[in-house]
């Protein structure tokens, strides 16, 4: 019984530390090659301009040392439906360098989704981001 309320005590202040409506978000990276850099995280919901995640206002972006990027916070924001971007900016120049169309960086997406000759649409990275404490897991990319 007491473990019973323990239990529904600590749901309680795990709801009430982020509100109605509101998600921690942490992004998990998996497989970054190197501690080299930075590494660029970006939040959106705006389903025609995610490519371009930091131009768009009310995007959430993070941007750390590649050797502390296992683990980027991007804090609170309301629920709902986005899309995140990430960028293994190996040289920091702020941004993903290509070669002949090919990036010579890592990438990741949400839903790591399959790699094609093209990026990805909207449909396929969106994910709903529900209230309360959330980690979602990105899959590094490198091609070359």
């Amino acid at each position: 019984m007491i473990r019973l309320a323990l239990l529904a005590a600590a749901a309680f202040v795990s709801s009430a530390a982020t509100g109605p409506g509101v998600s921690e978000l942490t992004v998990k990276l998996d497989g970054l090659r190197n501690a080299k850099g930075v590494v660029h995280v970006c939040l959106t919901g705006d389903a025609q301009r995610f490519l371009d995640c930091q131009k768009v206002p009310g995007s959430v972006g993070r941007t750390v040392p590649a050797g502390q990027a296992a683990r980027v916070v991007l804090g609170r924001v309301p629920a709902g439906t986005y899309a995140l971007l990430v960028i293994h900016d190996e040289n920091a120049n702020g941004k993903l360098d290509m070669t002949f169309g090919i990036p010579r960086e890592g990438f990741g997406f949400s839903t790591n989704p399959a790699m094609r000759p093209r990026p990805p649409r909207w449909d396929e990275i969106r994910f709903v981001l529900p209230a309360g404490t959330v980690t979602e897991t990105i899959r590094m990319r490198y091609v070359l």
